[in-house]
C-alpha cells in the first residue's frame, strides 16, 4: 500500500511540474501516466482508459476550484461571463461524460493519443488562440 501511495505522489509531483514547465492542462500529461500505473496495478484494460481520464477529470475539479478562488480574491473574476459560460459546462460535462462512458477504450485511447499529437504540434509551430 506504500508502495502505492509513492508511485501515485511521484506521478502528481512529475505531472505538476511538467504541465507547469509546458504550460498545458495536467490532464495531458497525467492521463497517460494513470494509465501506465492502473496496467501496473492490474486493473482490468478494458476499464483503464476510462478512470484515467475519470480521475483527471475529478482533479480538475479541486485544481479549477482553487483557481477560481484565488482569482476572485484578486477580483479578476467576471461574473456575468461565470453567469453565462457555467450552463454550458455543466450540460457539456454531463453529455460528454455520457458519451466517454459509451466508446471504446481503443477509441478513447486512439482519440487521446491524436490529441496529444494535435496539441504538440500546435506548441512546436507556437500556434496560440487570438484572445478575445
Amino acid at each position: 500500500m506504500l508502495t502505492v501511495i509513492l508511485v501515485y505522489l511521484g506521478v502528481g509531483a512529475v505531472a505538476g511540474v511538467l504541465a507547469g514547465l509546458l504550460g498545458i492542462g495536467g490532464g495531458l500529461v497525467i492521463v497517460p501516466m494513470l494509465v501506465f500505473c492502473f496496467s501496473w496495478q492490474a486493473i482490468p484494460s478494458e476499464s483503464i482508459m476510462h478512470i484515467a481520464l475519470g480521475t483527471s477529470m475529478a482533479s480538475i475539479i479541486f485544481t479549477s476550484v482553487s483557481s477560481f478562488l484565488a482569482h476572485h480574491r484578486r477580483g479578476a473574476v467576471h461574473w456575468e461571463v461565470v453567469r453565462r459560460i457555467v450552463p454550458g459546462i455543466l450540460v457539456g460535462t454531463f453529455l460528454g461524460t455520457i458519451v466517454a462512458s459509451r466508446l471504446s477504450t481503443g477509441f478513447l485511447k486512439g482519440f487521446f493519443g491524436f490529441f496529444l499529437y494535435y496539441v504538440a504540434i500546435q506548441m512546436l509551430w507556437d500556434k496560440k488562440p487570438k484572445p478575445s
